[in-house]
């Protein structure tokens, strides 16, 4: 017997993309039936709501808990967006799991040290390349020459740029600053961003290659929420002004003489109020009044439409990146460097 796995307005176009995750979660079932083959035929609906962002939350924070049997994403798929019947294993599972379910905003991370969490960051920042080991890709650069105020950088910048620049200016929602500490759980390992991460990926990854992406995309929002709660910096929290709601979080890491803008996941009210761009603005006008800071790396992109969106904002991608971008010397953290940080040799990736 087959578990059947797809969305009911295109089964047919993703019986291809789907056959391997169809497997993986056959398996999952014959293992929890106790080896018997499963009968069930399951259909996935791939559409988001909070009730099954809140359930896919409190099963992912059971596997990081360390309980293996929620270890599967595939599986946590099939109880959470299909129609699997109340009584099966799965779907008990979902709900039990729902009963720890945290808080909304209460964090839940692993509190890795400060020098574990520089240590995690160091792939995604691109250190590969600083520290001679292979060639990344291209990262998208504002040196900050010729600019002296975030208004000078605002001048040289195209007419619909500045226009969407003044737009983001007069949105209505409330930035604060979090920084991850050591020895803590990260701020934003909390139900209240996965949301954030969640709906990104999958507004992102639907707009690239359409709704068939759905599983992917969830899979990467998962990976994605587990590689920035693992790492350092800041993050820019943003909420709605009027409800409080978290709506978008920008993770920023500064080593040596640069600032990193690592990440950045926002929902959909989020992506229609140019929160973005008023992230970027934001990093700018700090590392202008930041002491010592000579380039802005927003890193590198997933795709052409969005490097070339970040070049008319004069972030201009280099191969060569790190002869423009000077990472070399301490992280910093409240504006001031955290001796012995470096890690700037190969001989801290063997």
């Amino acid at each position: 017997a087959f578990v059947i796995v797809n969305h009911p307005r295109k089964s047919q176009e993703l019986v291809g993309r789907v056959t391997k995750k169809i497997e993986r979660v056959d398996a999952s079932l014959t293992v929890l039936h106790g080896g018997k083959e499963p009968s069930a035929q399951v259909l996935v609906d791939a559409q988001l709501n909070d009730e099954k962002v809140t359930s896919l939350f409190a099963w992912v924070s059971r596997a990081f808990a360390g309980e293996p049997e929620y270890n599967n994403l595939m599986l946590a798929i099939a109880a959470i967006f299909g129609n699997l019947p109340p009584e099966s294993l799965p779907v008990k599972m979902a709900k039990e799991a729902r009963k720890s379910l945290p808080p909304e905003e209460e964090p839940v991370g692993d509190a890795f040290s400060i020098q574990e969490r520089e240590y995690n960051s160091l792939g995604a920042m691109g250190a590969a390349q600083w520290t001679g080991q292979f060639r990344t890709r291209p990262h998208a650069l504002l040196e900050l020459k010729n600019i002296t105020t975030v208004d000078d950088w605002v001048k040289t910048l195209p007419r619909g740029c500045k226009r969407t620049i003044k737009k983001a200016l007069a949105q209505n929602f409330t930035v604060t600053t979090k920084p991850i500490m050591g020895g803590k759980p990260a701020p934003h390992s909390a139900l209240a961003h996965f949301r954030c991460v969640v709906a990104h990926e999958v507004r992102l990854l639907s707009n690239m290659y359409g709704e068939e992406a759905f599983f992917d995309a969830l899979a990467e929002a998962v990976s994605r929420y587990i590689g920035t709660t693992r790492m350092t910096g800041d993050i820019r929290e943003y909420r709605n002004a009027t409800t409080n709601k978290v709506i978008a979080i920008a993770h920023e890491v500064r080593k040596g003489k640069t600032i990193r803008g690592q990440w950045f996941y926002a929902d959909d009210e989020a992506a229609k109020n140019y929160v973005w761009f008023h992230s970027v603005y934001s990093l700018i006008e700090r590392a202008l009044e930041a002491d010592g800071v000579t380039c802005v790396d927003l890193g590198p992109s997933g795709s052409d439409a969005f490097s070339e969106l970040k070049a008319r904002y004069g972030f201009i991608s280099h191969d060569d990146w790190t002869t423009v971008a000077d990472y070399s010397g301490n992280f910093w953290y409240c504006g001031k460097p955290r001796r012995g940080s470096a890690i700037d040799g190969p001989r801290f990736w063997f």
